[in-house]
């Protein structure tokens, strides 16, 4: 559902800093007074000056202990989804002691049909986002096409961005393969606020793809639509799913190779995914499929189903098969 968001300037100004430790992070808030002098490294002339106060006053981003703000660091995949949640303000939970610091975030998102590449794999959570990512990303939070091109030309075309670059095309003057800064977020987020762009409308699009489906999804919709899950075409040779209990991802190679990665969270999820892979022609039954899924849960060990390989991983069962067996 879209959010009408009505968030307010908190009274207090909160800076943190992370400490990361066995891949986890811990955050420690400290709290100033909220007419404490700006960052340390970011002066009244500094070109995105403005917008790292709006974000800071938001609530959206912070500030490191020693007061410096660090505007010129790579910000990484699972900081900038924080940062979507909270500008859109999106309730997360807490996460476990087994999970990644931002995973909350990432589960949110997905609740609200915006699957980051990150979802399921903590090292693209910690890797430096892209702006390609990022300006697919705001395109598909307004229900647009979120093709890299198309998000990129929507882009320059609603003045979220001048360009980082010289180039003949939209896509190079934006520099989609270049990272991402701290300042440059807070520039976007403050630019899409200004545009009236505050409300999220990622649910209103039907499908990831323009035609709304592949040759795959078509295989398995209505089994999907029984269960009250909406299917994504990702593009020609994949699909997944948003829901975080029927979590899917089905992804076909180029030669025959075929892996579904199926959510370990319950007997109906299980259930779901063994009738999708027998119509997307795993070379078993539903039936024999299901019985190694849960057997790969419960073991923790691979299993097969016929010419199925079935391996479990922390949080999901992924099935791998050759269409041609």
């Amino acid at each position: 559902m879209g959010n009408n968001k009505q968030r307010k300037k908190p009274a207090l100004l909160r800076m943190f800093t992370a400490a990361f430790a066995g891949g986890a992070a811990a955050f420690l808030y400290i709290t100033i007074p909220a007419d404490a002098a700006g960052f340390t490294d970011v002066d009244n002339g500094y070109w995105a000056a403005e917008e790292i106060q709006w974000a800071e006053q938001e609530g959206l981003i912070h500030g490191y202990e020693d007061g410096s703000f660090h505007p010129g660091d790579d910000m990484t995949e699972a900081q900038f989804s924080v940062m979507l949640t909270r500008y859109f303000d999106m309730e997360t939970g807490t996460p476990s002691e087994l999970q990644h610091w931002a995973q909350p975030a990432y589960v949110t998102l997905s609740e609200h049909e915006l699957r980051m590449p990150g979802l399921r794999d903590n090292a693209v959570k910690n890797r430096a986002v892209t702006r390609g990512t990022v300006a697919k990303v705001i395109a598909q939070s307004q229900a647009r096409e979120p093709g890299l091109k198309e998000a990129a030309a929507w882009m320059f075309e609603e003045g979220l961005t001048t360009g980082r670059q010289d180039g003949e095309t939209q896509t190079e003057r934006f520099d989609v393969n270049g990272k991402l800064t701290r300042a440059q977020a807070a520039v976007f987020l403050k630019r899409i606020d200004d545009n009236g762009h505050s409300v999220w409308r990622a649910e209103e699009m039907v499908d990831l793809t323009s035609e709304g489906s592949n040759q795959y999804t078509e295989m398995v919709r209505p089994l999907y639509r029984e269960a009250g899950v909406t299917l994504y075409a990702r593009n020609d040779n994949s699909f997944g799913t948003a829901n975080q209990e029927f979590y899917h991802l089905y992804q076909a190679y180029q030669g025959e190779m075929r892996e579904f990665a199926v959510a370990r969270t319950s007997r109906a999820n299980f259930e779901l995914a063994a009738q999708a892979a027998e119509r997307l022609g795993a070379p078993a039954d539903a039936k024999r499929i299901l019985q190694g899924i849960i057997e790969a849960d419960e073991s923790g060990s691979t299993q097969t189903a016929g010419q199925v390989e079935i391996t479990p991983r922390p949080s999901d069962v992924f099935l791998v098969w050759d269409e041609q067996q």
